[in-house]
């Protein structure tokens, strides 16, 4: 069995749309806890999102001194020297670790010893401050040199990268000092633990720490342009359907912020001034997408609150641009600003979709504080583990809650597009019917003209009969009778033929048909009618059968007309069995016809005609068929619809 097509299910739909937009009505008045399906949806997130917080956590706990896993070892107990004053005493800190307070290019020494036998690999992520290495006071490499990143950059961008390490010379463990300078931008220097171990041994240690990072960011990017390019099909017969768009380059950026923030990413490229540029404008504009997107999908494009934020926004992203490349405030500054404006936004954001779900009403603005919420916990839970350091794997919180959020506006995006492509299907069914409607406008003028023909043939003749009437009585009052009946023999003679004959029961369809019989009569177009149409029909009204048999007879005679010789005839047939109307034509045509897709192509137009569109929909439309087969020099209309 085929399937149906949308106009088949067109008049389903109406009733079905009605009938469930009224229970939804009834059932939102008589529900008590109208937030309950987005509670579901937000409590799953949220579960989620422990979830994820635990499996990414659980492997990294804080621990003392050399931790050796897998072929690695992670150096985590080291001896600190802050300055290079020989007074300054040595300490010993667990990495991670912060130090804070520090004088601008101050140098931090830090020392450890290990055991090598020259196949070892010392992998170090150094943040934004210049690092010399030594291992047994020789130096073996150097990060951060002066000119080896842009000018427009105070201090080298974050790293990740291995260097390989002598073999001892003794006994005794090799000693490894690293030489920190404390960046420019900051008072604050960031110790990462390292790693050593051979060179396949390091990679799959970053794999383990980073790859659940790293192949969301790839995901989230792939996605994003996934999105962006469906919006690109979706415009090609839809002007909304840019609205995928701006999910797609939401998730686009935070893919990207993702990425490039990532350590395996740095360590895999060896591109970490081009990752440090796309990391912060992948950050900053991140929000950018998400407030044009709440505003298309709240459907508050106008509202003053969330244009004067996005306002606000553009105004910080540009102005956070020019002074990183003008080289005054680099985006390590500026990344306090959007610490504290990240999170107010969206805490901002998810209380306005409150007071509109409240008190507009808004339903779509009722999904989005869910989503938005659940967003803004993230980012304040990243804004405390910031300062107080819950776990060392930086941004933590907020990639995993970004995560979810994603997950959510991608799906609010396509929610977003499904009800746009559910406007514009009504839009076509209602641009349809009023196509429709006109053709019975159409068809109600051909019917007015045939009855004011009828009306002004019915004037004549009574205007005539009542003189054939006076001059019959006064033949009569004179005792001229063989005159009164040569008179009436001479009338009965030049009384017309009737030119409205009665083709069927149902006087509307029969009025039709007499219109076009009357013009295939003018083109010398032989016809022959056999129909069989009630008077009352209960399931298809009288304007739609004309519909159908006008567009038929029309179409017929215009294939008629189109033929420079042979024999032009029309013969339509139409008969009732169990309930179904079969209608019946075949006409003659010239042999010339195209068919695209299964439909046969008008020649005024390179699309199907609108004549056998419309019988096609009504047919469908009415549990019925409409089925068109083309011969040599004879064309066949089969129709069959309910009565």
């Amino acid at each position: 069995m085929n399937k149906p097509s949308f106009r088949q299910l067109l008049p389903s739909i109406r009733k079905k749309s009605g009938s469930s937009a009224s229970r939804q009505d009834n059932h939102l008045h008589g529900q008590r806890h109208p937030f309950l399906p987005e509670i579901r949806l937000f409590l799953c997130a949220f579960a989620s999102l422990v979830a994820l917080l635990l499996f990414q956590v659980r492997s990294f706990p804080r621990s003392n001194g050399i931790v050796q896993q897998n072929n690695w070892v992670r150096v985590l107990k080291v001896n600190v020297k802050i300055g290079t004053s020989p007074s300054a005493a040595s300490q010993t800190i667990t990495l991670p670790e912060t130090i804070k307070a520090l004088p601008h290019q101050t140098t931090v020494t830090v020392e450890f010893e290990t055991r090598s036998d020259g196949s070892n690999m010392l992998f170090l992520n150094p943040v934004y401050s210049p690092v010399k290495i030594y291992a047994d006071d020789v130096l073996i490499y150097s990060y951060g040199t002066p000119g080896s990143w842009p000018s427009f950059m105070i201090d080298p961008p974050t790293a990740a990268f291995s260097v390989k390490l002598p073999a001892q010379s003794s006994v005794r463990p090799l000693r490894i000092r690293l030489v920190y300078t404390s960046p420019k931008s900051r008072s604050s220097l960031i110790l990462h633990p390292m790693v050593i171990g051979s060179g396949d041994a390091v990679l799959r240690y970053l794999f383990r720490r980073y790859g659940f990072s790293e192949l969301s960011s790839l995901l989230f990017i792939i996605a994003g342009i996934i999105l962006c390019m469906m919006s690109l099909f979706f415009l090609s017969f839809e002007r909304h359907g840019m609205i995928l768009t701006l999910p797609g380059l939401l998730v686009l950026s935070a893919g990207i912020w993702e990425f490039s923030e990532n350590a395996l990413s740095v360590y895999l490229t060896h591109r970490p001034s081009l990752l440090y540029i796309l990391s912060f404008v992948g950050m900053y504009t991140m929000l950018l997408p998400l407030i044009f997107f709440t505003q298309k999908f709240t459907q508050t494009e106008n509202s003053l609150p969330l244009r004067l934020l996005r306002y606000f926004l553009e105004a910080a992203v540009i102005l956070s641009l020019f002074l990183q490349l003008s080289g005054l405030v680099p985006f390590t500054r500026s990344v306090y600003l959007f610490h504290v404006l990240l999170p107010s936004v969206l805490v901002f954001m998810a209380f306005y979709m409150l007071y509109l779900a409240i008190f507009r009403q808004n339903k779509s603005a009722r999904a989005m504080f869910l989503a938005i919420l659940a967003l803004a916990v993230a980012a304040l839970l990243e804004l405390v583990n910031y300062y107080v350091v819950f776990t060392d794997q930086v941004s933590v919180f907020f990639q995993v809650g970004l995560q979810l959020f994603a997950l959510l506006i991608i799906a609010f995006g396509c929610v977003a597009m499904r009800r746009t492509m559910r406007l514009s299907y009504q839009n076509l069914v209602l641009a349809h019917d009023m196509e429709l409607l006109e053709h019975s406008i159409e068809v109600q003028k051909e019917r007015g003209h045939v009855l004011t023909v009828y009306e002004s043939e019915v004037r004549r003749q009574s205007h005539d009969l009542r003189h054939h009437l006076r001059f019959l009585r006064q033949l009569l009052e004179s005792g001229q009778t063989q005159e009164a009946a040569s008179y009436i023999d001479s009338l009965e003679d030049s009384i017309p033929v009737n030119r409205f004959s009665r083709y069927c029961e149902n006087s509307t369809v029969n009025a039709v048909i007499s219109y076009y019989a009357a013009i295939a009569q003018g083109d010398h177009i032989r016809m022959k009618i056999d129909v069989q149409i009630p008077a009352v029909n209960p399931h298809i009204s009288d304007s739609h059968l004309c519909v159908i048999l006008g567009n038929l007879l029309e179409n017929a005679e215009e294939a008629c007309r189109r033929m420079k010789d042979g024999d032009k005839y029309i013969l339509l047939k139409a008969r009732i069995h169990g309930g179904l109307l079969f209608i019946s034509m075949d006409n003659s045509y010239d042999g010339i016809f195209q068919v695209k897709n299964g439909h046969f192509i008008s020649r005024k137009r390179n699309e199907e005609g609108i004549g056998l569109k419309s019988v096609r929909s009504l047919a469908q439309s009415h549990a019925g068929s409409a089925e068109f087969i083309p011969g040599e020099k004879m064309f066949r209309s089969e129709i069959c619809i309910m009565l």
